[in-house]
């Protein structure tokens, strides 16, 4: 038999579970990685998450649903009608609304044996602290590298748990930062890029259930941050493509003089391996394998525009044919990395190169959505043409933009 529970009971002390929250969190707490004590440690998180958009919309009924005692939404935006295919936590009818407050509305209703609490501000260098200040958890949903940096030098003071990602056309990028455990967001990403260098969805479009994908993911961090269940991640940078539905993980190493000797040590051992680099572009994540003898770099929109009229060069769209026949450079060859990556596990791929490249070609220039999809493609391509490869910098939105 099932009953649907007051929403006027008020919550049981931390210590225990009433009757209605039992039935509400029966299938976590039959969890043996959860049960009754990683219920009760939820029930008394309290947990930050900054943005109520596209990343913060799963994230927050997520937390919501799984039972985070307290949840902290601030955000100072409304809801714009564009928004809606991606930030599912709001509706058609709160369009103008604030978002934090239809979110709050939202996770209320849901659950009502969690507290919400709505913050309608912007966070910033002179802020994060005090708003992150008792929080055991930050979800950083947000869309600009201010706020970034404020949240993890609010979550390095503080010592807590900064679960991050980043979203963009079909690409995602997720990882959690842990001051003492681990690297921080600025291992990653130490510098921000000049202005208006970086894409944006309204420039450079976002497929909607992208969002929910990683939105769930930065709540399933958390759940395992808050309960000690699994392996949070940290120390690696997941990789996800929408198009082929893979993630892939990649190596992030904290900066060596922030961690104890011990992990400096360590550090200094797996140098001795080959050495991979990750580097954040354009809201992108991807890694690259160092060559003293890599002569591959990334050409901009404007210099491609020159170039293109000086010399031969073979441009090269690796996304899908349906995005390439939505908008293409002028004269670009569509070959997606779909087909790119299938003909190199064949043994095809030379030959279809020759097909495309021709020998007098004096440069090829590969470009995608943003960059994820681009450096693979390099990286197939490059060892198998005598011109030299560049990757277009922000994709086919900067040439948008040029």
């Amino acid at each position: 038999m099932s009953f649907i529970p007051d929403p006027e009971t008020a919550p049981d002390p931390v210590t225990q579970l009433s009757a209605a929250e039992r039935a509400f969190y029966a299938r976590q707490l039959i969890l043996p990685e959860i049960g009754m004590a990683g219920q009760l440690k939820l029930k008394a998180a309290r947990v930050a998450v900054l943005g109520a958009g596209g990343l913060g919309a799963p994230a927050l009924l997520y937390l919501a649903g799984a039972g985070v005692g307290e949840i902290i939404i601030i955000d100072d935006d409304s809801i714009e009608i564009s928004n809606l295919h991606r930030q599912v936590i709001h509706s058609y009818a709160r369009a103008g609304n604030s978002k934090a407050e239809s979110a709050a509305e939202t996770m209320r209703a849901l659950n009502p044996f969690i507290t919400v609490t709505v913050i309608r501000e912007r966070l910033t260098d002179s802020n994060a602290l005090t708003l992150l200040t008792g929080t055991d958890a930050v979800l950083d949903g947000s869309d600009n590298f201010e706020a970034r940096y404020a949240v993890s030098a609010a979550a390095q003071q503080l010592g807590i748990p900064h679960i991050w990602a980043a979203i963009l056309g079909f690409d995602a990028q997720l990882s959690v930062f842990w001051p003492g455990r681990g690297p921080v967001y600025e291992d990653l990403y130490p510098q921000a890029p000049a202005p208006g260098s970086v894409p944006s969805c309204s420039t450079a479009g976002i497929i909607g259930a992208l969002a929910g994908v990683v939105g769930s993911a930065m709540a399933m961090e958390t759940i395992k941050v808050i309960t000690g269940s699994g392996k949070p991640l940290v120390g690696e940078v997941g990789l996800y493509s929408g198009l082929s539905g893979e993630w892939k993980y990649i190596p992030l190493l904290a900066n060596t003089q922030a961690l104890p000797q011990k992990n400096a040590e360590s550090h200094s051992e797996r140098r001795k391996e080959p050495e991979n680099r990750v580097t954040f572009r354009n809201n992108l994540v991807f890694l690259d394998t160092v060559s003293e003898d890599s002569t591959r770099s990334d050409i901009s929109a404007a210099e491609l525009q020159d170039v293109i009229s000086r010399q031969k060069v073979v441009v090269i769209d690796v996304r899908e044919r349906v995005e390439f026949e939505a908008y293409a450079i002028d004269n670009a060859v569509n070959f997606p990395l779909t087909d790119i990556l299938s003909r190199a596990r064949e043994g095809s791929l030379s030959a279809k190169l020759r097909e495309k490249i021709a020998p007098e070609t004096n440069l090829v220039v590969i470009y995608c959505t943003g960059y994820t999809r681009s450096v693979e493609a390099a990286r197939e391509i490059t060892p198998l043409t005598q011109a030299p490869v560049r990757i277009l910098s922000g994709g086919i939105s900067s040439w948008l933009t040029v």
